[in-house]
């Protein structure tokens, strides 16, 4: 039985996969994959900063609940919470947000370059 060792592209796709893998998979994007909890970044973003009592107003969600989602969103670097004498003020934390989305661009570009070279187009027939 022979085992074949994989060529330099292999490891370099298998590595962008695992790399991939890992950001998609990451509590960054769990955390925006809930529908609820992306309502409460939109209530952030239209206020700015806010504490709870303004984000609260006209959401269809408990108090509790949308504490519980912005703490999730401040955990993952969406958010940035202060605490000013009994009241806690959330808003959006822009440059880690923005940085976060450049990398899963940019690991997405790399995957694409490694996996899915773009097609021939002496091969692609034209539909009209």
């Amino acid at each position: 039985m022979t085992s074949r060792s994989k060529s330099n592209s292999e490891k370099r796709r298998d590595l962008a996969i695992d790399s991939l893998n890992q950001v998609l998979d990451s509590k960054f994007l769990t955390a925006l994959s809930e529908p609820s909890r992306v309502e409460v970044l939109k209530q952030v973003i239209r206020h700015g900063k806010a504490d709870i009592s303004e984000l609260s107003e006209g959401m269809n969600l408990d108090r509790s609940v949308i504490s519980r989602h912005l703490g999730i969103l401040q955990e993952v670097g969406i958010l940035i919470r202060e605490k000013q004498g009994k009241h806690v003020f959330y808003q959006l934390d822009p440059s880690r947000a923005v940085e976060r989305f450049k990398m899963i661009v940019n690991h997405l570009e790399e995957m694409v370059a490694i996996c899915c070279p773009p097609p021939d187009p002496s091969k692609i027939s034209s539909k009209r």
